[in-house]
Protein backbone atom coordinates (compact mmCIF):
# COMPACT_ATOMS: atom_id res chain seq x y z
CA UNK A 1 0.00 0.00 0.00
CA UNK A 2 2.79 2.74 1.09
CA UNK A 3 4.34 1.87 -3.07
CA UNK A 4 1.01 2.66 -4.37
CA UNK A 5 0.50 5.66 -2.29
CA UNK A 6 4.15 6.89 -3.31
CA UNK A 7 3.50 6.20 -6.94
CA UNK A 8 -0.10 8.19 -6.62
CA UNK A 9 1.77 11.10 -5.30
CA UNK A 10 4.43 10.96 -8.00
CA UNK A 11 2.22 10.80 -10.55
CA UNK A 12 0.10 13.73 -9.11
CA UNK A 13 3.56 16.02 -8.96
CA UNK A 14 4.14 14.41 -12.58
CA UNK A 15 0.44 15.69 -13.83
CA UNK A 16 1.17 19.27 -11.57
CA UNK A 17 4.39 19.86 -13.54
CA UNK A 18 2.84 19.03 -16.93
CA UNK A 19 -0.23 21.18 -16.41
CA UNK A 20 2.55 23.84 -14.66
CA UNK A 21 4.47 23.59 -18.21
CA UNK A 22 1.31 23.54 -20.24
CA UNK A 23 0.28 27.04 -18.21
CA UNK A 24 3.44 28.72 -18.43
CA UNK A 25 3.62 27.76 -22.55
CA UNK A 26 0.13 29.16 -22.89
CA UNK A 27 0.65 32.28 -20.80
CA UNK A 28 3.62 33.16 -23.07
CA UNK A 29 1.81 32.40 -26.40
CA UNK A 30 -1.10 34.97 -24.75
CA UNK A 31 1.90 37.87 -23.81
CA UNK A 32 3.30 37.38 -27.81
CA UNK A 33 0.18 37.25 -29.28
CA UNK A 34 -0.53 40.60 -27.35
CA UNK A 35 2.97 41.71 -28.15
CA UNK A 36 2.05 40.90 -31.69
CA UNK A 37 -1.26 42.62 -32.03
CA UNK A 38 -0.21 45.89 -29.64
CA UNK A 39 2.42 46.07 -32.73
CA UNK A 40 -0.05 45.99 -36.03
CA UNK A 41 -2.91 48.26 -33.97
CA UNK A 42 0.93 50.64 -33.13
CA UNK A 43 1.89 50.20 -37.13
CA UNK A 44 -1.62 50.87 -38.32
CA UNK A 45 -1.63 53.96 -35.80
CA UNK A 46 1.28 55.57 -37.48
CA UNK A 47 -0.02 54.41 -40.79
CA UNK A 48 -3.01 56.32 -40.24
CA UNK A 49 -1.21 59.69 -38.79
CA UNK A 50 1.21 59.68 -41.26
CA UNK A 51 -1.64 59.70 -44.22
CA UNK A 52 -3.16 62.02 -42.25
CA UNK A 53 -0.76 64.56 -42.19
CA UNK A 54 0.25 64.10 -45.91
CA UNK A 55 -3.37 65.03 -46.36
CA UNK A 56 -3.47 67.64 -44.44
CA UNK A 57 -0.68 68.98 -46.36
CA UNK A 58 -1.47 67.96 -49.64
CA UNK A 59 -4.55 70.23 -48.91
CA UNK A 60 -2.63 72.95 -47.76
CA UNK A 61 -0.42 73.42 -50.42
CA UNK A 62 -3.22 72.75 -53.52
CA UNK A 63 -6.03 74.87 -52.29
CA UNK A 64 -7.88 75.93 -54.59
CA UNK A 65 -7.73 79.42 -56.17
CA UNK A 66 -10.42 81.95 -55.32
CA UNK A 67 -10.97 82.62 -59.26
CA UNK A 68 -11.64 78.53 -59.31
CA UNK A 69 -14.19 78.32 -56.34
CA UNK A 70 -15.98 81.35 -58.10
CA UNK A 71 -16.15 80.03 -61.42
CA UNK A 72 -18.03 76.64 -59.59
CA UNK A 73 -20.82 78.81 -58.63
CA UNK A 74 -23.77 80.00 -60.18
CA UNK A 75 -26.28 82.41 -59.09
CA UNK A 76 -28.90 79.71 -59.51
CA UNK A 77 -27.15 77.60 -57.01
CA UNK A 78 -26.81 80.72 -54.59
CA UNK A 79 -30.27 81.48 -54.44
CA UNK A 80 -31.55 77.70 -54.49
CA UNK A 81 -28.98 77.58 -50.93
CA UNK A 82 -30.68 80.57 -49.97
CA UNK A 83 -34.00 79.55 -50.10
CA UNK A 84 -33.09 76.54 -48.95
CA UNK A 85 -31.92 77.90 -45.39
CA UNK A 86 -34.07 80.82 -44.94
CA UNK A 87 -36.70 77.67 -45.63
CA UNK A 88 -35.37 75.78 -42.67
CA UNK A 89 -34.97 79.10 -40.35
CA UNK A 90 -37.87 79.21 -38.05
CA UNK A 91 -37.86 83.49 -38.33
CA UNK A 92 -37.08 84.50 -41.41
CA UNK A 93 -34.06 86.63 -42.84
CA UNK A 94 -33.44 89.99 -41.93
CA UNK A 95 -33.19 92.00 -44.79
CA UNK A 96 -29.68 93.69 -45.67
CA UNK A 97 -28.86 96.98 -47.70
CA UNK A 98 -24.96 97.25 -48.93
CA UNK A 99 -24.29 100.63 -49.33
CA UNK A 100 -20.67 101.70 -50.89
CA UNK A 101 -18.84 104.71 -51.29
CA UNK A 102 -21.50 106.24 -48.73
CA UNK A 103 -20.97 109.57 -47.11
CA UNK A 104 -20.97 108.71 -43.21
CA UNK A 105 -21.80 111.31 -40.38
CA UNK A 106 -21.19 109.11 -37.44
CA UNK A 107 -18.93 111.14 -34.81
CA UNK A 108 -15.11 109.56 -34.65
CA UNK A 109 -14.14 107.43 -31.67
CA UNK A 110 -11.99 108.43 -28.96
CA UNK A 111 -8.66 107.39 -30.50
CA UNK A 112 -9.72 109.10 -33.79
CA UNK A 113 -10.56 112.05 -32.36
CA UNK A 114 -7.17 111.86 -30.11
CA UNK A 115 -5.06 111.59 -33.23
CA UNK A 116 -6.84 114.50 -35.29
CA UNK A 117 -5.75 116.60 -32.40
CA UNK A 118 -1.98 115.35 -31.62
CA UNK A 119 -1.21 114.57 -35.73
CA UNK A 120 -0.55 118.45 -36.49
CA UNK A 121 1.89 119.13 -33.66
CA UNK A 122 3.57 116.04 -34.24
CA UNK A 123 4.13 116.98 -38.04
CA UNK A 124 5.04 120.16 -37.12
CA UNK A 125 7.88 119.30 -34.91
CA UNK A 126 9.14 116.25 -36.46
CA UNK A 127 9.33 118.49 -40.08
CA UNK A 128 11.04 121.58 -38.03
CA UNK A 129 13.98 118.75 -36.98
CA UNK A 130 14.80 117.25 -39.86
CA UNK A 131 14.33 120.91 -41.39
CA UNK A 132 17.16 122.14 -38.66
CA UNK A 133 19.15 119.05 -39.28
CA UNK A 134 19.39 119.18 -42.58
CA UNK A 135 20.49 123.38 -42.62
CA UNK A 136 22.99 123.37 -39.87
CA UNK A 137 26.21 123.33 -41.05
CA UNK A 138 28.35 120.92 -39.74
CA UNK A 139 30.77 121.14 -36.81
CA UNK A 140 34.14 120.62 -38.52
CA UNK A 141 32.85 123.41 -41.36
CA UNK A 142 31.96 126.08 -38.92
CA UNK A 143 33.02 127.21 -36.13
CA UNK A 144 31.94 130.01 -33.41
CA UNK A 145 33.67 133.38 -33.45
CA UNK A 146 35.81 134.00 -30.46
CA UNK A 147 36.03 137.10 -29.00
CA UNK A 148 39.38 138.80 -28.77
Amino acid sequence: MGSSAREIERQIKETRERMDDNLTELEGQAASGARRYGRIAAIVVGVVAIGGAGFLIYRRMHRPTLKDRLADLSLADLRALAEEVSGRLKEPLPSVTVKVNENNDAKPGTVKSILRRIAPALVGTASTALLERITRPGADRYAAPQAE
